[in-house]
């Protein structure tokens, strides 16, 4: 399983953010900010601090990747 935060900065660039700004309205680290970026695992309230200042909800931010696709029978 992975989730992938691509959307998330697909969505600064549609809305001209700097990571910086998000970072200081969000209330989130500069380290958080790199977690984002390579796909690591941040805490459910980090998503929820980030989707609150963008005004949005967390599938707008990320997004599951499976590692393979298998059929469910």
């Amino acid at each position: 399983m992975a989730i992938t935060y691509r959307k998330l900065f697909h969505l600064l660039l549609d809305r001209n953010i700097k990571k910086g700004e998000l970072q200081e309205k969000a209330g989130v680290t500069a380290s958080i900010m790199a977690r984002l970026a390579k796909d690591e695992t941040v805490k459910s309230d980090t998503i929820g601090k980030i989707c609150e200042a963008l005004n949005c909800q967390p599938g707008d931010i990320m997004e599951y990747i499976p590692n393979h696709t298998r059929s469910i029978e």
